[in-house]
């Protein structure tokens, strides 16, 4: 018999600092195995667009943890994978292979393919609506945010705002914030 679902959604950044890298992997291991020990009827099961950084890091400490995985991507892999450096889309890549599934985001009503191809308004509103996504199919979201408010569309801060009103007075039940230092900022 399958276990029903207990899903656990994250955004975040996508240059957090290496130097801090260790610290958030023990305080987002410490949020799944309370997650898991809480909901141990359940199945504790991560979604994740596998962006560079916080996300691919949550993949990661999830499968150290036998947990599984699906991805929602916010566009094919092939237009996916430009927004990566080659090391990290080597990580993407190893990681969606073993992931459970994926999905990709459908592109709003009006919009082709061809206009999300290069960096603009549209390809980032690709990422608004997968990171909404994310927070619709989750029970609980993982935040790795600064709390810098940049207003850069589909970025942690519009994630994070989406979430705060989606889930509006249950929030703070809903969701965690791992305050996070940024590379080079």
């Amino acid at each position: 018999m399958l276990k029903e679902k207990y899903k656990i959604g994250i955004s975040g950044h996508r240059d957090l600092k290496k130097s801090e890298i260790s610290q958030y992997k023990k305080k987002i291991e410490n949020i799944l195995r309370d997650k898991i020990e809480q909901y141990d009827n359940m199945e504790v099961y991560v979604l994740t667009p596998l962006a560079q950084g916080a996300d691919q890091l949550v993949a990661k400490v999830a499968q150290e943890l036998g947990l599984r995985y699906e991805v929602l991507l916010p566009m094919p892999v092939e237009l996916y994978k430009k927004d990566f450096s080659q090391e990290g889309y080597e990580v993407f890549y190893e990681l969606y292979i073993n992931a459970v599934g994926s999905t990709v985001t459908p592109l709003p009503l009006g919009t082709d393919m061809e206009e999300i191809l290069d960096y603009g308004v549209k390809r980032d509103k690709q990422y608004l609506k997968v990171g909404q996504e994310v927070v619709d199919k989750s029970d609980f979201m993982i935040f790795l945010w600064d709390r810098v408010v940049n207003h850069k569309v589909g970025g942690t801060a519009d994630i994070f705002d989406y979430a705060k009103n989606k889930y509006a007075d249950k929030f703070n039940q809903k969701s965690f914030v791992i305050e996070c230092e940024r590379e080079n900022r």
